[in-house]
């Protein structure tokens, strides 16, 4: 179970060029084992919650808790670091690196362990994906389902306790698009931890979540259980 109650102001106030906008995010919401979209139009705070969840950005006040782990609490004054948060992060451009190949940056989010337990992950990972062929290919090499694939594979190498899901699959075609909810759901059953997946598509959110959490000017303006 995700737990979040979170405040967070952006901007400086200053809109029309001088500055940002001020903006902000008050939430509050639970997300339990299964996938939760997150839903809204584009600048409703839907990255900022995945930010604030994985580290990345600290809220003002508030706490955050994976299975009754607290990642944040501004009360008891705990701001876990992102190392230590056990969180997969699944990036809308997929953020692999050019030069390893798909088995080398699934590998690289591991926790330490011999090379030869890595590889063994490795490719059982990247046969959940049915992307085993792909194993030694540098990401140029892979089209753009193989890339997020990887990039899936590589947030579930390091054991995590949640995974956050940047609109993953915005760049793909609808047919792609359709095979990875399917495996997007199998690999969420094999973790059996929460999946946080942002989009913009009812559609696929409603065939893919088990929960929705709508935004609205970073605030919740929709909760519905999907199944």
């Amino acid at each position: 179970m995700l737990s979040v109650k979170v405040r967070k102001r952006l901007g400086d106030g200053r809109p029309n060029g001088a500055g940002r906008a001020a903006f902000t995010l008050d939430l509050s919401f639970d997300a339990p084992n299964g996938v939760t979209t997150l839903l809204g139009a584009s600048g409703s705070g839907k990255t900022t919650t995945l930010r604030l969840i994985a580290g990345i950005v600290a809220p003002d006040e508030g706490a955050i808790a994976v299975g009754g782990r607290v990642l944040f609490d501004s009360a008891e004054g705990i701001n876990l670091p992102i190392r230590h948060r056990r969180v997969g992060f699944v990036f809308q451009d997929y953020a692999l690196f050019p030069h390893l190949t798909a088995a080398q940056n699934i590998a690289y989010g591991m926790k330490a362990k011999g090379a030869g337990a890595k590889l063994e992950r490795a490719g059982e990972l990247l046969a959940l994906f049915h992307i085993e062929h792909a194993a030694h290919r540098l990401p140029h090499e892979l089209s753009g389902g193989e890339q997020q694939r990887v990039a899936l594979a590589r947030a579930l190498a390091s054991d995590p306790a949640i995974v956050l899901l940047d609109e993953p699959l915005s760049a793909v075609d609808e047919a792609t698009r359709s095979r990875l909810l399917d495996e997007i759901a199998a690999a969420q059953r094999a973790a059996n931890v929460p999946f946080l997946y942002v989009t913009h598509n009812r559609v696929e959110a409603e065939r893919l979540g088990a929960y929705s959490v709508t935004l609205g000017h970073g605030r919740i303006i929709h909760e519905e259980r999907l199944k």
